[in-house]
């Protein structure tokens, strides 16, 4: 995964949320500076608990490239400098298929989210499992404080 440059990527995880948003606009900021690349990674997988509409896997796969492509033209449009930008579309459970992503990479950036303490209790933070499991240097990017 090493570049021409001699330096390694950032992996970031993005999904379609305001925080991993910032987060990929900090990871596009910091391979700037570093002269790297920035590897754009979504995670989907079915759920039978959430997904109450059966969606064959391969839709599902497509929908999750859409929306970070959007994402990431997003996250690029108005900057007079943008690093490469490689964008994956992973399947599986998020914490692992983020860590799996960053295994030689620079760092992994992740966002938090604002989000209901039962479901954190329940389910646990990605954002903390990829900070536990990760062997390169995690950054946990914040969302907006409200109000801002």
């Amino acid at each position: 995964m090493v570049e021409q440059n001699g330096n390694l990527p950032i992996v970031v995880g993005v999904d379609d949320s305001d925080a991993a948003r910032r987060a990929l606009a900090w990871a596009i900021d910091e391979a700037i500076i570093r002269r790297c690349s920035v590897h754009a990674v979504t995670v989907w997988t079915v759920d039978p608990a959430t997904d109450f509409v059966w969606t064959p896997s391969e839709q599902m796969r497509k929908i999750a490239e859409e929306k970070l492509s959007s994402t990431v033209r997003l996250a690029v449009q108005g900057r007079a400098e943008v690093p490469t930008i490689v964008e994956r579309a992973i399947e599986g459970p998020s914490a692992k298929a983020l860590v799996e992503a960053a295994e030689d990479a620079a760092m992994l950036v992740v966002a938090t989210h604002r989000g209901e303490r039962l479901r954190k209790a329940l389910l646990g933070s990605v954002s903390a499992a990829c900070v536990r499991h990760s062997d390169v240097p995690v950054v946990v990017v914040r969302p907006e404080p409200e109000g801002a």
